[in-house]
């Protein structure tokens, strides 16, 4: 059953490793009401670089027990800062609860194996507040993926602006471009969910080594260059789009697609500019599988400022379908996934699930999360 309206931050680091968002929401696990306090909290340069390293070869990582402590401490060490410095910069008199998702650095549904970075307890004892955290792990146990989990909160916002505003009609889609995208297709009585291709990750890691920049800044350099076609027509044979329910994606998944020589022997622009429109036509290739065509798509993430992007995802859209933009329903693109935590969190409180057979496979619904207290809370 809900509980009481809780003042809730939720802090979310996404696989592309830049920082940490950190939002404050107030909710009872069924209601959000939206403070406008949020931040983003860059990670140190040496600290993303470690996380991108761990991500890029898990198995090694997981060898080193002391290399893996090390990076969970400074990476917990980060939030800790985190809560600090927005609690100050909100000066909100009570926090109630923390939803921490901390940092994935593997997830293989295949394997059942999933791995985000955080040490909870330490993270409730800096802040003096109990923490919800590892969303996943429950999910995974009981034979779902474990992911994408942002179906419920997109579900309860969309229900909300399509109460509230009438340019918003169900069926609606939202896609959030992190790393990966992940799309929740909200209907009037049913909700599904599902990763669907690449997001920010493959333009990322060719900015990151072709430019030295951790992201393509408005989808400035995709603009200059020419689409290379071929490669994208490869990529979206690859079983992965043939799949249909509750599917989700590592962030690593079409990174070998990148060594194929027609693909590296093209200049660096031109790279950057073709995976890109893969992003946009993975995009495409979900809405055309959908059961019904969606009346609205919603864009939320990182990708959400390549403009590049989102004009080639508006142009493919269904001629009935209306592109709106995330922030039309009071929804942050950079902060989504901050008040997703959260949310989780006062679902965990409030012992509702959080993961669902048609969102992420699970054969009953879940309730996602561990609590951590901090020391004078524990009995």
């Amino acid at each position: 059953m809900p509980t009481s309206m809780q003042t809730i931050i939720g802090l979310m680091s996404g696989t592309s490793a830049d920082g940490i968002d950190a939002a404050i929401i107030r909710s009872d696990g069924t209601r959000i009401e939206r403070t406008n306090h949020a931040a983003t909290f860059a990670y140190p340069s040496n600290l993303r670089e470690a996380i991108l390293a761990a991500a890029a070869d898990a198995a090694s990582y997981l060898a080193e027990p002391n290399r893996r402590a090390q990076l969970i401490q400074k990476i917990t060490d980060a939030h800790c800062q985190a809560v600090a410095s927005l609690r100050e910069a909100a000066n909100f008199p009570k926090i109630d609860l923390i939803g921490f998702h901390g940092q994935t650095v593997y997830h293989n549904p295949a394997l059942g194996r999933t791995i985000q970075l955080g040490d909870g307890g330490q993270l409730a004892k800096a802040a003096n507040i109990p923490v919800i955290y590892d969303f996943r792990a429950a999910d995974m146990e009981a034979g779902g993926q474990g992911a994408p989990l942002a179906p419920i909160y997109h579900q309860l916002i969309l229900q909300k602006a399509a109460r509230e505003k009438s340019d918003i009609k169900l069926p609606a889609l939202f896609i959030n471009i992190g790393g990966v995208s992940n799309a929740s297709f909200v209907m009037e009585d049913n909700l599904e969910g599902y990763d669907i291709g690449p997001g920010n990750a493959l333009i990322d890691d060719l900015c990151q080594i072709f430019y030295q920049k951790p992201f393509d800044k408005g989808g400035e350099i995709a603009a200059s260059a020419k689409i290379y076609i071929p490669f994208i027509e490869r990529v979206l044979a690859d079983p992965f789009f043939k799949m249909v329910g509750p599917r989700a994606l590592d962030r690593a998944y079409f990174h070998s697609y990148l060594s194929q020589p027609d693909f590296a022997s093209l200049p660096a622009a031109d790279q950057i500019a073709t995976v890109t429109a893969l992003t946009a036509r993975a995009a495409h290739h979900c809405i055309a599988q959908l059961a019904k065509p969606p009346k609205a798509v919603l864009i939320a993430g990182g990708g959400a400022h390549n403009h590049t992007l989102v004009a080639q995802l508006k142009a493919g859209l269904p001629r009935a379908c209306k592109f709106i933009d995330a922030r039309a329903i009071g929804c942050s693109p950079d902060f989504a996934e901050a008040e997703l935590m959260a949310l989780l969190a006062a679902r965990w409180q409030a012992k509702l699930p959080s993961s669902f057979p048609e969102t992420t496979g699970v054969a009953t619904p879940q309730i996602c999360g561990v609590q951590a207290l901090p020391p004078q809370l524990q009995i």
